[in-house]
């Protein structure tokens, strides 16, 4: 008779509630509890294996209530030790495979415990990956003195490199995500050495474009499916140098990405070499993204860059996907694909990269998603919500290297949206606005600066400050006139709109003209490639062009083009910005019904669009 005290559920017997089986632990006498955990622990484990260790949630019970009896008196025999230490392994492995790293921590460091001071002399092996998997749990938990402190450890006990690699991969993920990129790179760069990988201390463009063209040469003779049968790689040290170069990557891109083709030609000459592993994908794929931003043969790389997917395919690593995923449509597909498509993709990459746990790629996904929701002119009311809950995730998870940029997308949004709120205002940020990131990152991150700059520009446009939007773009422009990001085509775009505008209000520069025209020039190549992403943004081009030429029938003609390719392809912002241009354009026709209404409709899209800051500005007083 339990009185309703105790119930079953299943072949469990449960407490009928917690306070009473809180009330009745706390009866038992504080000398008693150890060993009653102890024993109930010692009858549920004896029947687990670590060689084939359950799903079920008994088998964690079990290891429970063991680590509970917290007392050595309970943990003399060292086989018995080793034994718990290494179902503790066991268990901390599966949770960090399931995304519950927090919980997995816990078992790792009891684990440890059970080992004891001796255990590196003891058990070397168990003890190694033990601080290897609690390395990797502090690292997805955000921990990064907690990562430090595991990775020096193995490498006090650890004189061959083989055997601390993994920690050493860890640790240069950390420290880069963390805010400590440049010391992730020194720590690739000496990890890349010891596996034999040696790289010059400096990259010409003239040995990028070598390295590219030989590589580019030697892959014509290969098809897909000669890389797809070709020999798998069994050297261990290729492997780990793939492995880096792979995960060193997004850090090298935002400040020193002259190594990038680099690194994608050293890891595709590894695996045309000596075999192919889980990760080649990542060298084809950064191959692929420099033959189309560097070499600019936008069909050559998007064909690798789709063959990196079946590399992928070829080992069945699907928790690769959210990766690659990220970035292809990050910085190639975009070149062919419609931006929304692109853009959703990287939601969704995120959203899978969350799921298996992979910190560094749920960030910078997120970070690449809510920019190409912004440039696509999706909702602004959706995308600050977005930009809100990754802002917020940075400062969670101790990410600092993205944060940045983010916070600065952050303002731009809420500029146009009409929020009046500071976001550089945040306990995690040291930084208190856009000049403070910029005057501390210009020397040594220039693509986060330039991120900054892009938003600024952004901003300009919409609120038709073109002299800023010149001004700025220089500043953009001092880092380098890469295409390697969506901001760099973007650019091209904006500069093209504020150099037709200063020609006409600026005593028609001639100078003005010329970057006019440099940049239809390009806009019309890359829409020969992607008609839905640069169409309208090329037709918008060729208006100003015709308008500030005086060529005023040809001009109506293109600004009645971009509208409708804008809103056929699904450009709302970009809608209203070439309904406003052309508002605009009847002003000075002095057609002032059509200027009236075409402002008219410009509003109705800014409206549409959620950007009620920018309709709160004078030029459209009286008419909102």
């Amino acid at each position: 008779e339990t009185d309703g005290i105790i119930q079953t559920q299943g072949t469990y017997f449960v407490f009928a509630h917690d306070l009473v089986h809180q009330a009745v632990y706390d009866l038992i006498d504080v000398h008693e509890v150890g060993e009653l955990h102890y024993n109930i622990g010692l009858q549920l484990v004896k029947d687990i294996s670590p060689s084939n260790f359950p799903t079920g949630k008994e088998s964690f019970v079990a290891i429970d209530q063991i680590n509970k009896a917290s007392s050595s008196v309970y943990f003399t025999d060292l086989s018995f030790r080793n034994h718990l230490a290494t179902l503790n392994l066991k268990a901390g492995e599966r949770l960090i495979e399931t995304a519950e790293s927090s919980s997995a921590l816990v078992y790792l460091q009891h684990g440890i415990r059970h080992l004891g001071r001796d255990g590196w002399e003891e058990n070397y092996e168990l003890c190694l990956k033990l601080y290897e998997s609690a390395c990797q749990a502090c690292y997805l938990n955000g921990f990064v003195n907690r990562v430090v402190f595991y990775a020096e450890e193995i490498d006090k006990h650890t004189t061959d490199f083989m055997r601390r690699v993994k920690a050493v991969w860890i640790l240069i993920q950390t420290l880069g995500s963390s805010g400590k990129p440049e010391m992730a790179i020194e720590k690739a760069f000496s990890a890349l050495r010891e596996l034999g990988e040696e790289f010059p201390e400096g990259v010409t463009e003239a040995d990028i474009f070598s390295t590219l063209s030989s590589t580019k040469a030697l892959l014509s003779t290969y098809t897909k499916e000669m890389i797809l049968n070709a020999p798998k790689l069994r050297d261990e040290r290729k492997q780990w140098a793939i492995k880096i170069m792979d995960n060193i990557s997004p850090f090298l891109f935002q400040i020193n990405p002259v190594y990038l083709p680099i690194f994608g030609c050293r890891t595709v000459h590894i695996s045309l070499s000596h075999g192919f592993c889980r990760d080649s994908w990542f060298g084809f794929l950064s191959y692929a993204h420099s033959v189309v931003s560097i070499l600019a043969d936008i069909d050559e790389g998007y064909r690798w860059a789709k063959i990196a997917g079946f590399i992928i395919d070829r080992f069945n690593a699907k928790s690769l996907l959210p990766r690659f995923k990220c970035v292809i449509n990050g910085g190639v597909n975009f070149w062919k694909e419609p931006l929304q498509s692109t853009a959703s993709a990287l939601t969704e990459s995120s959203k899978e990269a969350i799921a298996i746990g992979d910190v560094e790629y749920v960030m910078y996904g997120s970070s690449l998603s809510c920019v190409q929701n912004l440039l696509c002119g999706n909702k602004l009311s959706t995308l600050e919500k977005d930009i809100a809950v990754t802002v917020s995730g940075m400062v969670r998870m101790n990410q600092a290297y993205f944060l940045f940029s983010q916070l600065s997308l952050q303002k731009a949004v809420y500029a146009l949206t009409g929020i009046k709120s500071d976001p550089f205002e945040i306990k995690f940020a040291s930084m208190k606005n856009e000049t403070d990131v910029i005057s501390a990152f210009s020397a040594t991150r220039p693509f986060l600066v330039q991120g900054v700059y892009f938003n600024i520009i952004f901003t300009a446009v919409l609120f038709r400050r073109f002299d800023e939007v010149s001004e700025v773009a220089e500043k953009y422009l001092s880092f380098g006139q890469q295409k390697s990001r969506l901001q760099d085509l973007f650019l091209v775009f904006f500069q093209g709109l504020a150099a037709f505008h200063m020609f006409r209000h600026q005593g028609r520069d001639t100078k003005w003209l010329r970057i006019g025209e440099s940049s239809m020039r390009q806009l019309q190549l890359w829409a020969g490639h992607s008609s839905w992403n640069f169409d309208n943004k090329f037709f918008l081009l060729e208006a100003e062009s015709h308008f500030s030429k005086g060529e005023y029938d040809r001009a109506e003609m293109k600004y009645l083009s971009a509208i409708k390719s804008s809103r056929t392809h699904r450009f709302l912002h970009e809608e209203g910005l070439s309904l406003e241009l052309l508002s605009s354009f009847y002003e000075a026709c002095e057609r002032e019904d059509d200027q009236r209404n075409h402002l008219s409709r410009a509003i109705q899209c800014y409206k549409e669009w959620g950007a009620l800051g920018l309709l709160n500005d004078s030029r459209f007083a009286g008419l909102v």
